[in-house]
């Protein structure tokens, strides 16, 4: 019986994002970009295609945020040819809202990594920035398995700036690489990078990239390829 207060006060905790949706607009983490806390109780479900890698991608996420800092999210994520489900844990250390920049700090367990076949935990540090009625974010990001054996970093950025209450423009871009360790990837190294267009209707949101993506191949070279995500988004 002593859970159900602390149930009680995790469940009073939960933002509603919908009653804002200008911070709804810029504030939620755009496809492939840098992660960020959720806009409230919700979740997304993306789906693309990535023509260097010549791959479908995609993913299907829930997330819930407490106390307006701490956030709880499971996912699953299709990607370089296989499905990795997820755990993250995120905590808003420095609020935007409130200060010149944020910082968030988060943990996430995967059961298959990108370059751990046998799990990875990844820990990663992202910075933010109000600038106007926009938002942009940049993160990196550091993975390995238990025993330290196999790694792999990514660094990502991404800037949203709305045009209406219910429409924003922008901007992403992220580089991953093994960092030495053999990679899922198929090549040293890859990156992406894309425009960014998201519009609102009631409490869904949906996100569209276009762009294009890089591969480092093993043999050496680079392939290129266009890129494409839809995202669609439900918070409340």
């Amino acid at each position: 019986m002593k859970t159900l207060p602390l149930a009680a006060a995790l469940l009073a905790g939960v933002r509603v994002a919908a009653a804002d949706p200008g911070e709804l607009i810029v504030r939620e983490q755009v496809p492939a970009g840098p992660i960020a806390s959720a806009p409230g109780l919700g979740g997304e479900i993306q789906a693309g295609w990535g023509g260097a890698h010549a791959e479908a991608i995609g993913g299907l996420s829930a997330q819930a945020l407490f106390f307006d800092r701490l956030t709880i999210a499971a996912g699953v994520q299709y990607d370089v040819g296989s499905t990795r489900p997820s755990a993250t844990a995120s905590f808003v250390i420095v609020d935007a809202s409130a200060h010149p920049i944020g910082v968030l700090a988060a943990v996430a367990y995967k059961p298959e990594g990108l370059t751990e076949p046998d799990g990875e935990i990844e820990s990663t540090l992202a910075v933010s920035r109000r600038i106007g009625a926009g938002f942009a974010t940049a993160s990196v990001t550091f993975g390995a398995d238990l025993d330290a054996a196999h790694h792999d970093g990514e660094a990502a950025a991404s800037a949203i700036e709305p045009v209406s209450q219910n429409a924003a423009v922008g901007g992403v871009a992220r580089v991953r690489d093994g960092l030495g360790s053999s990679t899922d990837l198929g090549a040293r190294w890859d990156s992406l990078f894309g425009a960014v267009a998201r519009g609102r209707l009631g409490t869904y949101t949906l996100t569209a990239v276009g762009g294009g993506e890089a591969v480092g191949q093993v043999m050496g070279g680079t392939k290129l390829g266009v890129l494409g995500m839809l995202a669609l988004g439900a918070w409340f």
